[in-house]
């Protein structure tokens, strides 16, 4: 088990569209933005299902490049409007990456 101060901890506040990723590595204490991921728009014409289609692959792909940054972090705290974090939580609960880490 890690000590306390070994312990990396990460807050991400995020919206469908775009994500912060919150951290202190400073031993004062203070926050620090260290990323920010955007997710892509589809802006196509070809009908509600491919639109349809194309926000789900945006989502997956945006959640993706998301957790790929916090895969460093041993707690991850989730914040923000709308369902996006339920969502995003559920996907890092299903990734073995993310098994062993504490994430609220």
């Amino acid at each position: 088990m890690k000590d306390q101060h070994q312990i990396k901890h990460a807050g991400v506040w995020m919206d469908h569209r775009t994500a912060y990723i919150i951290t202190s590595p400073a031993e004062d204490g203070t926050y620090t933005i260290q990323g920010k991921v955007k997710s892509d728009e589809y802006h196509g014409d070809k009908g509600e299902h491919a639109s349809n289609n194309a926000d789900r692959a945006d989502s997956r792909k945006y959640y993706k490049a998301l957790a790929h940054q916090l895969l460093d972090f041993d707690e991850i705290l989730i914040f923000g409007p709308g369902k996006s974090q339920e969502e995003f939580r559920n996907l890092l609960h299903e990734d073995n990456h993310f098994k062993n880490k504490k994430i609220t």
